[in-house]
């Protein structure tokens, strides 16, 4: 063993991940997460809702605990990951939903160890996007977690964020942060020899209307007779089952649902697959109030990394991390027209969208690798450690 490794097993703790809402196998909780901290030799416990009792995966204990019946059940069942928590005996809890929070809280009391609040997203925003709220319940609920998050995350040892806005705003409300942005790990996506490109562009990612699923069956609809044999490959589940009824009905009516395929569920390490036969990357974002906050999407980072060329709305997360790395077109966020002029472009001019892609996948080993943000991750474990 080498001395670096020596030293990372000598400070080894054990740690209890759980989240009540993310896959098993999260990109952000399981491959970049829990497998980093198994790799720099802490022993890693990973507390899911899951159709199994327990598995190991790539040195991570998996444990599963059965699946609520319903969403109103899955808000109940922070009383299960609290008591199957405190079964593990940690040292470091580490949680990943608002859901969870007065969990977290009660085992910081209870346990008297380090607790984490791992916070994708910026929730008061969140809120506003859930199709299954009732509208009027939508803004008093988005004052409610503005006011309940920071309360009960700032008695925690740590808070990690992805965005600069989302961490001053709990900053400021007396929260202990850390950034660990969403970057990807490279080595999943780049490859010694590239696939052959199909007729296909693709989305990657969760679906909603504000995500752009409706705008893209009327791309597909633009694009159906300048390129007949073109496809469109969505890669996520749509946030609620009625969205996707309406979606799907919608590309019947426009005759495109033959050229429209969505596939829900797809393992991460197949996830490079489609994104290296695909020719453009989609991000049709809508102006919604969480979408116009600075977002980190996944998608951006993974589209770059395969070089991958990039057609999205011009909204302030997507600009910022498209214009200084030359990746994409950056375009109205609801101007269909706009959206099928750039997508039409790219596809008839294969050298210039290589070119972007090319430039896309050097600016991402350059800046938006996995690997900075996990020596952030690994800093806050050590401090852990030390004050244990």
């Amino acid at each position: 063993m080498t001395a670096a490794g020596v030293k990372e097993k000598a400070g080894a703790l054990r740690v209890c991940i759980f989240t009540s809402v993310h896959r098993p196998y999260d990109v952000r909780v399981f491959h970049r997460q829990a497998r980093s901290l198994t790799e720099a030799g802490h022993e890693v416990t990973l507390l899911v809702h899951a159709p199994f009792a327990r598995e190991r995966r790539d040195g991570v204990e998996v444990i599963g605990l059965k699946p609520p019946s319903g969403r109103l059940m899955r808000l109940c069942s922070s009383w299960r990951f609290l008591r199957a928590a405190l079964s593990q005996h940690a040292e470091v809890y580490h949680f990943h939903d608002l859901e969870l929070l007065p969990a977290g809280l009660l085992l910081r009391i209870w346990s008297r160890r380090a607790v984490i609040y791992d916070c994708h997203e910026n929730y008061p925003e969140a809120i506003l996007e859930r199709a299954w709220l009732p509208a009027w319940l939508k803004p008093v609920l988005s004052r409610l977690v503005g006011w309940f998050e920071p309360a009960l995350a700032r008695h925690l040892d740590a808070v990690i964020c992805v965005v600069p806005d989302q961490e001053a705003r709990l900053r400021r409300r007396g929260c202990r942060t850390v950034m660990v942005r969403n970057f990807p790990r490279l080595e999943i996506f780049q490859r010694p020899v590239r696939t052959a490109r199909q007729e296909e562009i693709i989305y990657l990612g969760g679906l909603s209307i504000a995500r752009g699923a409706r705008m893209m069956v009327d791309i597909m609809a633009g694009l159906k007779t300048s390129h007949p044999g073109l496809r469109l490959i969505c890669l996520g589940p749509f946030n609620e089952a009625h969205v996707r009824a309406e979606v799907v009905e919608y590309a019947r009516a426009q005759r495109v649902d033959d050229i429209i395929t969505y596939i829900p569920l797809v393992p991460h390490e197949e996830v490079a697959d489609h994104l290296h036969r695909a020719r453009v990357g989609l991000v049709p974002w809508q102006p919604h109030p969480q979408l116009l906050k600075l977002c980190y999407p996944n998608k951006v980072f993974e589209y770059m990394a395969c070089g991958l060329p990039i057609v999205a709305s011009d909204l302030p997360g997507l600009r910022e991390l498209i214009t200084p790395a030359s990746c994409g077109c950056l375009v109205a966020a609801e101007d269909v027209e706009a959206h099928i002029a750039a997508i039409r472009q790219l596809l008839d001019d294969p050298g210039a969208a290589e070119a972007m892609g090319l430039a896309g996948m050097a600016y991402a080993r350059g800046h938006y690798s996995w690997e900075a943000e996990r020596k952030s991750l690994l800093r806050l474990y050590e401090e852990l450690g030390a004050r244990r």
